[in-house]
């Protein structure tokens, strides 16, 4: 994934469009699911927090409550989140689990697939308390501290709904991680299916569309001797 956002930005697409329409992807799923509420967008320091920026100012638009909870501080932001939190004309105030008073809908934007270390200090806390809280909690790519090529958490605690972009990361599917994502919805935000021919993956998601036709069909004039044999060893 990494690769096809440095291909479409190369073909001519700006970081700045795609934080906005993966912000704005995860706003309309938001906007399906719940009715209007109070809801607390944890941003983090990169990009993963610029969605929640985004999707903060779509909400805020459509007329919800929303208020933005940002782990460290928002003149340290860079690049296109910068960008994105320039747009925010509601207040954020620091990460912490006293953040989600009043808050009855979560939105995690901490950290995406490429977190490589265990979630600590004020993350983890507040994800936790949100957890115990029995917030639903809206993940943008992954539930942080899900490791998105492995699907091994580092602290991650259960979304509802996760909110992907372009196509499925491993870590969507394979244990823990599918068990945290919940319901997980592939959003287009601008990054053309041409890029897969110069990435060429070679791990697909399991789908009878893959072998269907391969699957051999037993004959109307058919009989046990012609439909084969099978061995059965068991231990």
């Amino acid at each position: 994934m990494g690769e096809a956002d440095r291909l479409t930005v190369a073909s001519g697409k700006t970081v700045i469009e795609l934080m906005e329409n993966a912000g704005s992807a995860v706003a309309r799923e938001i906007e399906k699911r719940w009715s209007v509420r109070p809801v607390i967008v944890l941003c983090g320091p990169g990009n993963n927090g610029g969605d929640g920026f985004v999707t903060a100012r779509h909400l805020s638009e459509l007329g919800w409550p929303v208020d933005i909870a940002l782990l460290g501080s928002r003149d340290k932001l860079t690049d296109a989140a910068r960008h994105h939190a320039e747009l925010w004309r509601g207040t954020v105030e620091p990460l912490t689990p006293a953040a989600l008073e009043g808050a009855e809908l979560v939105v995690d934007a901490i950290f995406g697939a490429g977190l490589s270390r265990a979630l600590e200090g004020s993350a983890v806390e507040t994800l936790t308390a949100a957890e115990q809280q029995k917030l639903p909690i809206v993940a943008i790519d992954v539930p942080s501290g899900l490791m998105g090529d492995t699907g091994e958490t580092l602290g991650a605690v259960a979304s509802v709904l996760t909110v992907t972009f372009f196509r499925k990361k491993p870590g969507h599917l394979l244990l823990p991680g599918r068990l945290l994502c919940g319901e997980v919805v592939v959003a287009d935000i601008g990054i053309s299916t041409s890029v897969l021919e110069q990435i060429s993956p070679d791990t697909f998601e399991n789908d009878p569309c893959l072998w269907i036709g391969n699957l051999p069909r037993p004959q109307n004039d058919g009989n046990k001797y012609s439909r084969g044999h099978a061995l059965i060893s068991g231990g």
